[in-house]
């Protein structure tokens, strides 16, 4: 047993490397090998950093093993090994630490994936090439539309989303679709959209609207209805507050999925910035209160 170590660590120094100052000393015979050895044979990995620098550099060779410096990293690659340890998926601080050390080109590690993966990718990507060639404008547009999720909802027929002063809804319409198929009717209480003689929404409004202040248009075959809430941000009825001018759905007898199952207004709802024209409506002047003069000239005039 002893001689069959001794040949292994006496085949070990013929090695031109050491990954620190105590691996040295362990090849040049300096320490007990049967105490040292058979710990550190196992993490013993050779320094390509100080190895490479040895010519150029002995005295920063010399400090990197001494310290047991493995590798010099970038800030880009720190910021790597920030990001994998913040993490909620992918490979750990670990193993991109792993893929770093000991290696005087620290890159990612290449993805490995199996057959049947990789089967996979190009199935989802073929899909995806297909989707986007055969995409009408109205599908891409509604697609690169932000519909935040506690504040509109997207169906079949329709998307719509909110503000603390409008709605919008977005019809699709197909290519070709002419101003002349289009039906709108909008009264305050109620709305009907109806394309090619095909009804798209039909039905009571959550609240009610300011019908002559909103309006419709279309825009890369997609109709687009802005409604103006009668109830909003700083026009309230009666002991209402902001959490009343909150909808839940755009009409009351829409399909379920177009409407939001909250109990609350979210608090996202309170964040949204104000409406440009409602930001830029001044305020209503107070009434100036006349001193004693004023008023007694006022009355001495209209005497």
């Amino acid at each position: 047993m002893e001689l069959a170590l001794r040949s292994e660590v006496d085949d070990l120094r013929l090695d031109a490397y050491f990954c620190g100052v105590a691996c040295q000393k362990v090849r040049q015979g300096e320490r007990s090998l049967e105490a040292y050895w058979p710990f550190h044979r196992l993490q013993c990995k050779r320094n390509e950093f100080a190895d490479a620098m040895e010519e150029a550099d002995p005295k920063f060779a010399g400090w990197m093993r001494q310290h047991g410096k493995m590798a010099v990293l970038k800030d880009d690659e720190v910021d790597r090994l920030e990001r994998a340890a913040q993490a909620a998926a992918g490979p750990s601080r670990e193993e991109v630490m792993s893929s770093m050390y000991g290696r005087l080109d620290p890159r990612p590690a290449a993805p490995s994936y199996s057959a049947e993966e990789l089967r996979r990718l190009e199935e989802a990507e073929e899909a995806r090439r297909l989707e986007a060639r055969t995409a009408t404008p109205a599908a891409r547009a509604l697609a690169a539309l932000d519909v935040p999720r506690e504040l509109g909802a997207r169906c079949a027929d329709y998307t719509w989303r909110q503000s603390q002063t409008h709605v919008e809804v977005f019809v699709p319409l197909r290519p070709g679709t002419t101003r002349a198929a289009i039906e709108v009717e909008l009264t305050p209480a109620r709305l009907r959209v109806q394309v090619d003689g095909r009804p798209a929404v039909d039905g009571q409004l959550w609240r009610e609207v300011k019908a002559e202040e909103s309006t419709w248009f279309v825009q890369d075959d997609v109709l687009e209805i802005v409604l103006l809430k009668r109830h909003r941000r700083g026009n309230y009825a009666d002991g209402e507050t902001n959490a009343t001018t909150f909808w839940y759905a755009l009409v009351r007898n829409g399909p379920p999925e177009a409407a939001l199952a909250l109990e609350h207004p979210p608090a996202a709802y309170y964040r949204l910035p104000l409406d440009e024209k409602e930001a830029r409506a001044p305020a209503p002047r107070r009434p100036r209160r006349l001193g004693a003069r004023a008023a007694a000239a006022m009355l001495t005039a209209a005497g």
